[in-house]
Formats: structure tokens, sequence, C-alpha cells
């Protein structure tokens, strides 16, 4: 399934990044496969979310108000977008402060290639969608409430984030959560924000009281920056995680996390972190539990934390409550590390853990040799990008069988 349209479309793959910022101004009658820079973004798709196809075979809307409501706005394009597939285009480079969430219905693309759009003290929530793109995007919560940009849950599924730029959220920057599943978040930036993303989470006091819900969720990050953060980059739990050429730069408390059976293969990641630098973390942030908190304390010690000892951030909970809950599933994660480059003082702390139960990728993906050069190439090609990801060369396609 998840190889059938990259085995076809591989060949093509080159020749639309190089082209995607030209394609991206020109104009079709509809969101087809004919429609070149539909195509071009279309062709760019990899893992669990890779099945995602946006608004393609509807119309296209365009936005051409920066209000919070109203006639033109992004918030009155997708109440358009609920009557069938939609295709979101922006008329022009807009600034959007949102008075509240923004929902993203089921077969919808929000597509700001071709324009600088941010949206400000708010985000996106994908709540029970279907077949979801947001790509080329700037969301900044300025700390400003407790929100997210981007919450993907209740059981939404195919969802694509690509190129977007996500800062200084008092909740989270990113969750997929609640029985969601299928997705794929590639070249997006994460910054200058407190827990930054969560790939599931405890709703109940009994830790596994939700499992087959939340263990359905299968998750691919490529190529993302997490650059000036504190924490939870990720955090997961329970379901299935293919993490490969991640960047991860500076975190100030821990890089990633996994716990409660979560299966993960952990591949080509750049973890780099520097003991001496300055603390770039707000005098606090805000959290849900209303305490104001910093972690500029952790910094000497953070490169040893590239992540947490395995099933660390549940153990104590799992040990209270094991006994009350009789608990047989495992608090530690299922984990496969392989070929991950650790630069500056970040020191390597995961080790395989029941290997043979993280996952093998049913689908074909580009991986690259983690370097210094990779890492340069993520810093600049990461987030809303003015231009789409250059690919100097053919990059090793792994997991084809046919």
């Amino acid at each position: 399934m998840f190889a059938r349209k990259k085995m076809l479309n591989w060949l093509l793959v080159l020749a639309a990044l190089y082209g995607g910022s030209a394609a991206a101004g020109e104009r079709c009658a509809a969101p087809d496969e004919h429609c070149p820079f539909v195509a071009a973004l279309l062709q760019q798709r990899e893992g669990y979310g890779a099945e995602a196809t946006g608004g393609l075979g509807g119309k296209f809307v365009e936005v051409t108000s920066d209000q919070d409501a109203g006639p033109g706005t992004l918030r009155a394009a997708l109440e358009q977008a609920r009557k069938g597939p939609t295709w979101i285009r922006f008329a022009s480079d807009m600034t959007v402060v949102l008075d509240s969430q923004l929902r993203v219905p089921s077969n919808t693309t929000i597509d700001g290639r071709g324009k600088r759009v941010a949206l400000i003290d708010d985000g996106l929530g994908v709540y029970g969608s279907r077949n979801v793109i947001l790509t080329h995007l700037t969301i900044d919560g300025r700390l400003t409430r407790i929100t997210q940009a981007v919450n993907v849950a209740n059981g939404s599924r195919d969802v694509w984030v690509h190129h977007l730029d996500l800062s200084r959220m008092s909740d989270r920057l990113l969750n997929v959560k609640n029985g969601s599943t299928d997705v794929t978040i590639s070249w997006t930036k994460f910054h200058n924000s407190n827990k930054v993303m969560l790939l599931n989470n405890i709703t109940s006091k009994n830790l596994f009281h939700n499992y087959e819900r939340d263990s359905i969720a299968r998750v691919t990050l490529h190529h993302n920056y997490f650059f000036n953060t504190v924490q939870r980059n990720p955090r997961a739990q329970f379901g299935t995680f293919h993490l490969f050429n991640n960047l991860l730069e500076n975190w100030d408390f821990y890089g990633m996390s996994f716990s409660l059976e979560a299966k993960a293969l952990v591949e080509g990641n750049i973890f780099n972190n520097d003991s001496q630098r300055k603390c770039a973390e707000p005098k606090f942030f805000p959290t849900v539990h209303g305490i104001d908190v910093n972690y500029c304390r952790y910094i000497p010690i953070a490169p040893e934390r590239s992540a947490l000892a395995n099933g660390e951030s549940d153990r104590g909970a799992y040990e209270k409550l094991k006994s009350h809950y009789g608990y047989t599933r495992d608090y530690k994660a299922f984990l496969r590390l392989k070929d991950n480059l650790y630069l500056g003082d970040a020191k390597p702390v995961l080790q395989d853990y029941r290997p043979e139960s993280a996952p093998t990728p049913p689908y074909c993906y580009g991986y690259e040799k983690p370097t210094q050069e990779l890492a340069e190439k993520i810093r600049k090609f990461a987030g809303n990008t003015s231009v789409d990801t250059q690919l100097p060369g053919p990059r090793r396609v792994v997991g084809c069988t046919d």
C-alpha cells in the first residue's frame, strides 16, 4: 500500500522538488493530478502519512483576508471545506491573529507555498478528520494562551504536516493522540518552546486504560529541526514510530522520550548540544498547571540527556500503580537504534531494547547518512521556507521491495 505511489513516482521526485517554487505560482482550474504544483507537493510524501491527498479532486478556495473571521478568511475557507474536498491557498502574504483555534475538516489542504503566511496566538485542530495536508505555514503562539500549534486528535488519520514553523506555545507545539494514526511530520521546525511534541498521552490514572485505542498510532518523523526547545522532542507512548534524519539541537532539559511499549525505529538522527551556551528561554514558560517554569539550570547536563532513559518518564507512576492495576505490560519502549550521530557535547542514552518488536517500515523512504552536511541542510530548509527542499542528489531509497 505504502510503496505503490512511491515506486511509480520516485523518478519524478527530484524534478518536482527542484521545480516546486515555480510550480507553486502556477494556476490550475482544479486541484487534480494534472495540476503541476499539486503534483509537485504530493510527490514529496513519505512515511505512514503518505496516503494523505488533502483536497485533491475538489476545488480551490483562496484566502484574501487576514482577519480572524468573516468573508475571505482562513476560518471561512475551512467552514466551506466541510462541504467537500478543498485545497486552500492564499492571495498574498498575511499574518492572521487568531481569537481561537481553527478546526480543519477532512479532505483539506492548507497550502501556504509561494506566500509568507503566519498564524498568531493559536493554531490548527484536526479532530476526527481524515486526509489532511498542512504545508508552508508559520504558527507562533507568543505564549499568550494554553493551546497547541497543531493538535491531531480524536481518531484522525492520513495526516501530513510539512514545512511548518512552530514556536512559543504554552501547551505543546504538536500532538498526535486519542486514537489518531497514519501521520507524517516532515521538514518542520520546532523552536523556542517547552513541551514540544506528544505522541499519545495518558488520559486516565490507569496508564494503560486507553492502550487499545492509542496503540494503533503510526507516525513518521523525518528531516525535522528541533532547536532551542526544552523537552519532548518527541515524547512517545503506546504506538509505532519511525524517526529518521531529524536534527535535535540545544535542548535545555532532555531530547527524546519513549515509554509504555511504544515501538520505535530511531535511525540516522543528529543530536547536537553545547553545555556552555547561553540560555535562550524566556523568564518563565506558563503551563497548563498554572505553574511558571524555567529550565536554564539544566543546560550544563542537558547534552548527557539526548533522551531520557527508556521508560523513565513513566516509570515512577508505573511502579506506584502496578500492584493496584495488575500491569503485565512493560513500562519501557521497544527500541531499535541505528546510525545516529552525536555532535558537540551530546551523548547517546537510548539503547536497543526488544528490537525485534520495533517496526520495520512498510514503505519506501529516502534515507540520508547523518553528517554535518545533512545537519546544515536541515537547518537551511526545515520550516516555512520560501523554497522547497533541495536534494543535491539521489538519496538512498530504503524499504522498496517491488
